[in-house]
């Protein structure tokens, strides 16, 4: 077996790449590149989020904009993490590196392959490039200097920082749910000045009111929050309840400022001269009115949950509900149970009657499912997010890889695994029940689904297999036609006896709600809005980059991505402040 001396390949490669920048030259560098290759810029060469992928995207984007780049003293790293290594594949390399411009400080990514015979020449198969902060603005660590001689006292600070918050906020953030915190957090540490305002009683609540069996499907690594991993002994998997606890007091050990029982009174103004909006709030039934420069909407991707009305709904005599007000499955023992939708909800709460004891339980599938094992996606989490690496260094090896790069590793290595004929056989046994199954976007699975809708996917975690018994019942490829007294009809003829009735249907699209948030004018302004999908180049549309509205920002998908944007968001708003970037 040829050794492969890492440190040297990546030496030689970088120092061509580098060579290549400095001279701005657009088509030698993109012959650094494998023919399949990707690049992955976040605001280096210009002020956006990039993915390119191939010869001919590289080169155009490259030609585009490399004459206005000055990247100079490449590094490579050298620390434990991120220096030269063997990479995913047998035969490749990886390697960190840093680099500067003369505004920023940069870092950096390679996953190197050879072409061709083992004498071949080692090209990129993938680069991630990205802006790490602005010079003179890089995040302090521990805070200190307004410790000196104890004056002014912690208590002091931050009520002197809170309150020139609340009358004059550089960013107010809507919704404080973990992706809204980790932002507010990011800005706190980044010397943003933010407030965030949650609608509900208690930071949390959006977890803390929904069915109480829910717990995390992704291991306490993936959803960890910034700055604040999780303790030792927290459960692998993280109750909803529990989290719910957590960010409540994230937010009181993160200094953040956050106003409960509060929203904003639709629509917000715009003023493109003092470059400021003019936002209502109505705060715990008192009206106040601030005065932020941005506005980032944190309110997550999902809008109202959508429930669906039929013919006699008004005749039945049980009980019905949409799986957003579900209070677990002991308050209907005995009953006879629909659950309408195969999502993720729908197949927890299907599992949460059958346990606790309902006559029967029934799940209504109108269309395929993305089903998967949760110990499978888990295992597959877990190289990616291990337990004995930091989660910024999972985080930042995970973001150097382009969306659609994963979807192709995940498919080749989900068949290549040794789990493959289980998960198959577990798949075969669910259609043989009656269940449509399919294997996701371009067979990727359920974590392609996590990465490119962030929904309509089944984590199996015992559902699955309640239906192979007959435990729970399937019904798939009909929708419900009308309800009578004490059952539903269905569109094939057939019928169901009910006492209970709970649609898991999801939610509205968040398009309704941010038209009625923001209004018309803004709306119409607004290039890029995030409807929940990523695009042709696998980065949500408007997440974390300009929308086309000065002043607009949205902060939407998983724990990691408001973990690592936050400060992709941070940078160009300060790069905005200093002339940098302009809208």
């Amino acid at each position: 077996m040829v050794t492969i001396p890492y440190k040297g390949v990546a030496t030689a490669w970088m120092a061509e790449f580098s060579e290549c920048l400095f001279r701005r030259d657009a088509n030698s560098t993109t012959l650094l590149f494998h023919p399949d290759g990707w690049l992955r810029d976040f605001l280096v060469f210009q002020w956006d989020l990039r993915t390119l992928h191939g010869h001919d995207k590289i080169s155009s984007y490259l030609s585009l904009h490399i004459h206005n780049s000055s990247l100079f003293d490449f590094q490579l790293a050298s620390d434990n993490y991120f220096k030269p290594s063997s990479g995913p594949a047998p035969g490749t390399v990886t390697a960190g590196f840093t680099f500067s411009t003369p505004i920023a400080n940069g870092r950096g990514f390679i996953n190197l392959m050879q072409t061709g015979s083992a004498s071949g020449k080692w090209k990129a198969s993938t680069v991630f490039m990205t802006l790490d902060s602005l010079k003179g603005l890089e995040e302090p660590n521990a805070e200190g200097n307004i410790y000196h001689s104890r004056s002014p006292t912690w208590t002091e600070a931050r009520t002197s920082r809170w309150q020139a918050a609340e009358k004059g906020p550089e960013v107010l953030i809507i919704g404080a749910g973990q992706n809204g915190l980790q932002v507010a957090a990011r800005f706190r540490q980044m010397q943003i000045s933010a407030l965030v305002i949650e609608r509900n009683d208690r930071v949390g609540d959006t977890w803390r009111r929904r069915y109480p069996s829910l717990m995390l499907h992704t291991p306490r690594q993936h959803h960890s929050l910034l700055y604040q991993p999780f303790p030792q002994n927290w459960p692998i998997w993280t109750p909803g309840e529990k989290l719910a606890d957590w960010l409540e007091q994230y937010a009181i050990s993160q200094d953040l400022l956050v106003w409960t029982k509060s929203s904003v009174v639709p629509p917000p103004v715009y003023d493109r001269e003092t470059k400021r909006w003019t936002v209502s709030v109505n705060k715990a039934g008192d009206l106040v009115t601030v005065y932020p420069k941005h506005i980032v909407i944190a309110t997550g991707t999902l809008g109202e949950p959508y429930m669906p009305t039929f013919h006699g709904q008004d005749l039945f005599q049980g009980q019905i509900l949409h799986s957003a007000t579900f209070r677990g499955g002991s308050h209907f023992t005995g009953k006879r149970c629909v659950v309408v939708g195969t999502g993720n909800s729908g197949a927890d709460i299907a599992l949460d009657l059958s346990i606790h004891g309902a006559q029967s339980v029934t799940i209504i599938q109108r269309s395929s499912t993305c089903v998967q094992p949760a110990g499978m996606i888990a295992d597959r989490l877990l190289t990616t997010y291990p337990t004995h690496q930091p989660v910024e260094v999972s985080d930042f090896r995970v973001f150097a890889t382009p969306v659609r790069r994963v979807f192709e590793i995940l498919a080749h290595q989900r068949k290549n695994a040794k789990t493959w004929e289980k998960e198959m056989e577990f798949l075969e046994r669910l259609r043989e029940a009656g269940m449509q199954v399919d294997l996701g976007p371009d067979d990727a699975g359920v974590l392609g689904l996590v990465w490119s809708r962030f929904g309509g996917f089944w984590m199996d975690v015992g559902c699955g297999e309640r239906i192979i018994s007959g435990e729970i019942q399937i019904k798939s490829g009909v929708q419900i036609k009308k309800f009578s007294e004490n059952s539903l009809a269905f569109d094939d003829g057939s019928t169901i006896e009910a006492d209970v009735v709970i649609f898991a249907t999801g939610y509205r699209s968040m398009q309704e709600n941010l038209e009625k948030l923001l209004g018309e004018t803004v709306i119409n302004q607004t290039k890029r809005l995030p409807y929940g999908i990523i695009d042709e180049e696998g980065e949500i549309p408007a997440g974390y980059r300009s929308t086309g509205h000065p002043g607009l920002w949205f902060a939407p998908g998983a724990f990691p991505n408001s973990r690592v944007q936050s400060k992709y968001l941070g940078i160009q708003i300060q790069a905005l402040e200093l002339g940098y970037m302009s809208l």
